[in-house]
């Protein structure tokens, strides 16, 4: 029985980045902006936010946009409108950051770990792999230590696969980065949405079985994990919900509507 009640989209924002930093092979010279979302997700038990977006404030200030973005290697500094405001967005449905209580990190890159700041007060579930990878790596493109750099964080570290609570389940595929971690929700309809976060950023990752342009978990598992949530994909009343898909996210209920 499942414990979901809805589940919001929240788009905060986009990168524009070479199709082949997420489709393996691709012509780099063919650039994609990219969303970047967060799931709200209302539960018997309250609320859990599924990643934390970008941190806009350092995309404001130049100073801030050099030392965070430009000077190491991003050519073109992520969009975050007004539009595209987590809180103001987590407003609208009537929740504040101190009503979630559970914050799910896919992985713990600088577009997923935003406004992990906003939550320390919530037990963090992320993969322990993931949190030696991040804490013990020195900073480099995709991550910034400073989003999660704080000694009150309450780290909850997994190891696989886990039940965050009935109809969320936590699903560890490595590849992308050594400790990331998908998810499957379960809708009251019984819709399952098997999320990918960033093991595939495209369906064609999925559809032709292709590589993520970065696998710093390795190739192998790479591969393993898109052959897994495409078999997840293949249950009945399951689908894929790719994250980073521009086409794709043009299809989706973005919040504040929901889906049950």
């Amino acid at each position: 029985m499942t414990s979901i009640k809805r589940f919001y989209v929240l788009l905060v924002g986009y990168e524009t980045v070479p199709k082949s930093l997420s489709l393996r092979g691709s012509d780099s010279r063919i650039m994609i902006a990219e969303p970047i979302c967060c799931y709200l997700v209302e539960t018997d038990t309250g609320w859990i936010l599924m990643d934390t977006g970008l941190d806009e404030s350092r995309l404001r200030d130049p100073e801030l946009a050099k030392q965070f973005y430009t000077s190491r290697g991003w050519s073109v500094l992520p969009i975050v409108s007004p539009a595209h405001s987590l809180l103001d967005q987590l407003s609208v449905i009537g929740v504040q950051p101190a009503d979630i209580t559970r914050v799910f990190l896919s992985h713990m890159e600088a577009d997923h770990t935003g406004y992990l700041k906003l939550f320390r007060h919530a037990k963090v579930y992320v993969q322990r792999a993931e949190y030696i990878f991040a804490t013990e790596t020195p900073p480099f493109l995709g991550n910034i230590t400073e989003d999660y750099d704080f000694p009150d964080i309450d780290w909850q570290l997994l190891d696989g696969d886990a039940e965050l609570v009935p109809g969320l389940q936590m699903v560890s595929t490595p590849g992308h980065t050594p400790g990331h971690q998908s998810a499957v929700v379960t809708l009251p309809s019984g819709t399952q949405l098997v999320l990918t976060f960033d093991a595939g950023d495209f369906l064609e990752n999925f559809e032709q079985e292709q590589l993520p342009g970065s696998a710093s978990g390795g190739d192998e598992a790479a591969l393993a994990s898109i052959r897994r949530l495409n078999e997840l994909a293949k249950q009945p009343g399951s689908m894929l919900f790719p994250f980073h898909d521009p086409v794709f996210i043009q299809g989706v209920k973005l919040a504040p509507l929901y889906y049950e």
